[in-house]
């Protein structure tokens, strides 16, 4: 089963760095077992106590007979969103601090993905020629800009889907 693992690079490092992080886009397991456990070992601190406390509020309202199914329906919804969006939440902290999305990658394992981008970002003899892409005229002949990001994750918060 293929996975996307999106490589991101620390602030000022260049495309082929070693310290480069690959960040798995796939449902955590663990996210959905221990949602607030798994968010805090990923330092996801806002998130992870947010998810603890209504974790702990659901708890409290399951004691009640006729909310019990409600909380438990709220409480695997909880669990899915973290299991779901947890590596997206990762891959967004990493960019809010600086790091610099490089590639998204297709691969079985990370040990594939590793080499398929450390290989990709060899220097080779030559220079590939990188796409052209044409951006639409103003008038007085400038140009417009868009500022986007690439898109992953459940949900699109900066792009089209």
């Amino acid at each position: 089963m293929s996975v996307s693992y999106l490589v991101l690079t620390p602030p000022g490092t260049a495309g082929n760095d070693e310290k480069a992080r690959f960040v798995a886009d796939r449902f955590a397991w663990l996210g959905f077992v221990f949602p607030a456990i798994w968010l805090l070992i990923q330092r996801q601190w806002v998130a992870g106590v947010v998810v603890f406390g209504l974790q702990l509020a659901l708890g409290f309202a399951s004691a009640v007979p006729h909310l019990f199914l409600a909380s438990l329906l709220l409480e695997l919804a909880l669990r899915l969103l973290v299991a779901l969006e947890g590596p997206a939440f990762v891959a967004d902290r990493l960019a809010a601090s600086g790091w610099t999305l490089r590639a998204v990658i297709p691969a079985d394992d990370p040990t594939t993905a590793e080499m398929m981008y450390f290989h990709a970002a060899e220097p080779t003899g030559h220079q590939t020629p990188m796409p052209v892409v044409a951006l639409p005229e103003l008038a007085g002949g400038a140009t417009a800009r868009t500022h986007t990001r690439p898109g992953f994750g459940l949900f699109g918060s900066y792009g089209e889907r």
